[in-house]
């Protein structure tokens, strides 16, 4: 009887821990919108425009992207690049990416006379002049962390940092997202914007 209660004790902690980490930010009813890019080497590539999306993170082929959950597999500790990119049928992980095209880019190739590197740069829209934080490890498990933030996915030489995304793009996310929406907010609610 005490082991049983014991292990319904465990799955009952196990279950809570999830379900809360599933609902931390961003939640189902969030929407929240961030500014990518991607950049090889020494060129911005292309917006991603395929707009699947099972489960609430997708662009709409504007280089925003669209976070907001509807459902716990996009939710909290699941909203991820990774999802982002498993949306759109594309991959990320250390050493390469995939993306809606097709295009497969793996570390390792010639990029200004150093082997190119796989980096993913997090910026904070609202102050571009901050440092990014830079990550080469877990990418596909990026987190978004808040609204208005900025990503470039970059295949650099190690000496370089990936740079901001572009201007035009940071400039669209004014138009979109004019009010910043919080989790905490309890007057929380989805809005309508032209580009969704």
């Amino acid at each position: 009887m005490v082991a049983l209660v014991v292990v319904l004790g465990s799955l009952l902690v196990f279950w809570a821990r999830t379900d809360r980490e599933a609902t931390s930010a961003p939640r189902v009813g969030d929407h929240w919108h961030s500014v990518y890019d991607v950049y090889v080497c020494d060129t911005f590539r292309s917006k991603v425009v395929l707009e699947t999306d099972p489960n609430g993170i997708h662009s709409h082929g504007d280089g925003l992207l669209h976070i907001h959950p509807f459902n716990k597999l996009a939710s909290g500790r699941d909203a991820t690049l990774g999802e982002f990119f498993s949306a759109f049928g594309g991959s990320i992980d250390d050493q390469s990416f995939v993306l809606d095209t097709g295009e497969t880019v793996v570390e390792g190739f010639d990029c200004g006379g150093e082997p190119a590197v796989l980096k993913v740069a997090r910026f904070d829209a609202d102050d571009l002049d901050r440092a990014p934080e830079i990550l080469t490890e877990d990418l596909a498990g990026v987190r978004f962390l808040k609204n208005r933030e900025a990503f470039t996915v970059a295949m650099v030489p190690e000496s370089v940092d990936p740079p901001a995304p572009r201007t035009e793009r940071l400039s669209f996310l004014d138009t979109v997202d004019p009010i910043r929406l919080q989790s905490d907010s309890p007057t929380l609610a989805p809005t309508t914007t032209a580009a969704d």
